[in-house]
């Protein structure tokens, strides 16, 4: 098994979750990575990887892991091969799926475009209600983090998974509250529990 950290930027972050699981198996494919496949009727590569993220937002921060027997180097193997801003940066062997969308707990994100506003004062709120797209209700506070500037931008860590919140609903909250508009929503990390490959 291999687990890697890669990127979605340069306009791959405007590829679907499905449609990028597509592009790393062929990608894996061109580059002579075999990978293992399901058992079964409908049979398919063996890829693994963390809660999707929104469609635009960009990450230098995303992972997967593959059922690979490969013994080269990978990143040097994939990214010979790989489409622009699908980028590997790390990559080890593990013995067993990291299952990254169950032990990722948070993100971390910047944007920059909005209003500043004192974080202090967000953080210190008990509970912030927002209207979901689905139209309920739904109170945004448990899953925030952390909220601070930095050189006039602003770092968000969010819940994921069972957790979540899509970082470009809280900065469409933010831009409606203070002003602004978000631009550039970068993932720059992903927290997670255990000792997973990181």
């Amino acid at each position: 098994m291999i687990a890697f950290k890669y990127t979605k930027t340069d306009r791959a972050e405007y590829i679907p979750h499905l449609d990028l699981l597509r592009h790393i198996y062929r990608t894996m494919r061109r580059a002579g990575i075999p990978v293992e496949y399901s058992r079964g009727f409908h049979r398919h590569p063996r890829i693994f990887m963390n809660n999707p993220l929104g469609t635009g937002i960009k990450s230098v921060a995303e992972y997967a892991a593959a059922d690979s027997a490969f013994d080269g180097d990978f990143a040097e193997r994939f990214n010979a091969f790989s489409p622009a801003g699908i980028k590997c940066l790390k990559w080890a062997r593990v013995k067993d799926n990291p299952n990254y969308a169950d032990c990722i707990t948070a993100c971390a994100y910047s944007a920059t475009g909005l209003k500043p506003f004192d974080a202090a004062a967000l953080l210190a709120e008990e509970s912030i209600k927002i209207t979901d797209m689905r139209g309920r209700e739904v109170d945004i506070r448990p899953r925030i983090y952390a909220v601070e500037w930095q050189n006039g931008e602003l770092n968000f860590t969010l819940g994921c998974g069972e957790n979540n919140l899509r970082p470009d609903l809280f900065c469409a909250f933010l831009s409606g509250r203070y002003g602004g508009r978000a631009k550039d929503i970068i993932k720059t990390a992903s927290l997670m529990r255990g000792d997973e490959f990181v």
